[in-house]
């Protein structure tokens, strides 16, 4: 029977958004900061920053201010915060207190071995590898531990015969049996707070109605739900979301192109097209709608709407909505901002940016992002320097080559001016003269002159590279050409 789908939030819900500072913001959690986000904006609500840095080891400084700047690229800004769990010890050491005057938590002496012992014990036993610490210790055996060095941690007490069942927005409702979930850790031997029990209490203490993060986190949820209530508080309501695949459903890397909003940002893709990528993740409007403007999104964006299937991050899908909303980009927006990105990477040093300006509108009809520039239109800023590929093309017949490319040449030779619209003139009364296909009259040219198979327009081309260097090109070209033809 299908399960009956939990009614959508309504205003104003409280979320937050809580990455590690220990490496960059990935995929998986730009797509978790976009849903709390859209969900915060739909329903009028607040969306909390929290960084989750209690592991001193290994968050740095650096890593948060990365994070900060990569949810600011996304336009994904944030209405309280940020908050550091390393700044509230305080509010943790006062959660544990009540914890262990309700006796909801004891102290374990048990060492690594004898908790290993439990767990080999259980798998023999056929049952889960779960571990419990003694909770009644004689003041006597408390005293002879401390007098030996030993510093316990402090255990929750399960309840284990009881269980939880978490309400999810995604999965339908979850039961965790109690007799399945060990006594876990909230404060460690050094008196350090853990993450169920820090995410447990912030979320307590900051009022968060409602819980959105990845499915890898749900067995964390029972034991934060367990704290909570131990607290004498209300639990958030939960959505866990799928995890995020490749197109070989292996978890995401690197090797699928992309797996930080870094790496989104250094292949020149834009935060708007980026933001309508991370939200069909897992999310849909409707079974054909592929292209969202972030107005768009808040207003459509539903967590009733969100798979519980894996999501897969395509980057040859994700090329395609960016080249859509580069397109959707008035030409003086486009041109700004692929100047913007190429100042931003180090491209325009030592290049004419006026070249690079009137190239813009011959790149943002093929363009499906920022760093295919170089391949569409850096011939520009080079010596002709003709790819294998394309020298294989004139190569199929020399003959040929050698005189549509010569036929190109002498018609250009003749011209008055020199502007997009007479070189495409001239070129197309060649081509019918001379009773060639387009194709096979145009991609010579092309190639004469870029040295490329695929680049701006050949016209425009022709007109931006100006009439002295486009001769010297064609007349390169052609003189590799007749070397072949002799030596055959």
């Amino acid at each position: 029977m299908a399960r009956t789908p939990r009614p959508d939030i309504t205003g104003p819900a409280r979320v937050r958004f809580a990455p590690s500072p220990t490496g960059s913001l990935h995929v998986g959690g730009a797509r978790t900061a976009l849903f709390n986000w859209l969900i915060a904006r739909n329903t009028g609500g607040t969306f909390v920053l929290r960084l989750e840095d209690t592991d001193a080891e290994r968050s740095t400084g650096e890593s948060e201010a990365e994070i900060l700047r990569c949810l600011t690229w996304l336009g994904l800004d944030w209405d309280e915060g940020p908050f550091r769990q390393s700044e509230r010890g305080a509010v943790y050491a006062a959660a544990v207190d009540r914890l262990r005057e309700t006796r909801a938590i004891y102290p374990a002496y048990e060492t690594d071995e004898e908790l290993e012992a439990q767990r080999v014990a259980a798998r023999a036993d056929k049952k889960a590898p779960v571990v419990r610490g003694q909770r009644d210790r004689t003041p006597e055996e408390i005293a002879a531990f401390e007098a030996e060095g030993r510093r316990p941690a402090w255990r929750f007490a399960v309840d284990v015969a009881g269980e939880t069942v978490i309400d999810d927005y995604v999965r339908g409702p979850v039961t965790f049996s109690h007799g399945a979930i060990e006594d876990f850790v909230v404060v460690r031997s050094d008196g350090s707070p853990t993450y169920n029990l820090a995410a447990a209490v912030d979320d307590l203490e900051m009022g968060i109605t409602h819980v959105v993060r990845g499915e890898d986190h749900i067995s964390n949820t029972p034991k934060q739900m367990m704290v909570i209530r131990a607290l004498g508080g209300e639990t958030p309501a939960y959505a866990h979301i799928p995890l995020i695949l490749g197109p070989d459903k292996k978890r995401l890397s690197k090797r699928h192109g992309a797996a930080s909003v870094e790496d989104l940002e250094a292949a020149g893709f834009l935060p708007r097209a980026a933001v309508n990528a991370l939200a069909l993740l897992g999310w849909s409007f409707d079974d054909k709608t592929t292209m969202f403007t972030v107005p768009e999104l808040v207003d459509g964006f539903s967590i009733t709407r969100v798979s519980k299937s894996p999501a897969i991050f395509d980057m040859t899908k994700l090329k395609v909505i960016n080249g859509r909303h580069l397109r959707l980009m008035s030409a003086p927006e486009f041109e700004e901002a692929l100047v913007g990105w190429l100042r931003q990477t180090g491209y325009l040093e030592g290049k004419d940016e006026a070249l690079v300006r009137a190239s813009a509108p011959l790149v943002k009809r093929k363009i499906s992002t920022f760093a295919e520039y170089d391949d569409l239109a850096g011939w520009l800023f080079r010596p002709l320097e003709i790819e294998p590929e394309a020298w294989d093309v004139l190569m199929r017949d020399v003959k040929h080559s050698i005189q549509v490319i010569g036929g190109g040449l002498g018609r250009l030779e003749s011209l008055p001016e020199w502007t997009p619209e007479a070189v495409k003139d001239a070129l197309q009364d060649q081509l019918h003269v001379m009773g060639e296909a387009a194709r096979d009259f145009l991609e010579p040219q092309r190639i004469a002159v870029t040295g490329r198979t695929v680049s701006t327009g050949t016209y425009e081309s022709l007109a931006l590279l100006g009439r002295e260097e486009s001769f010297a090109r064609y007349r390169s070209t052609l003189g590799r050409l007749a070397e072949q033809w002799a030596a055959a």
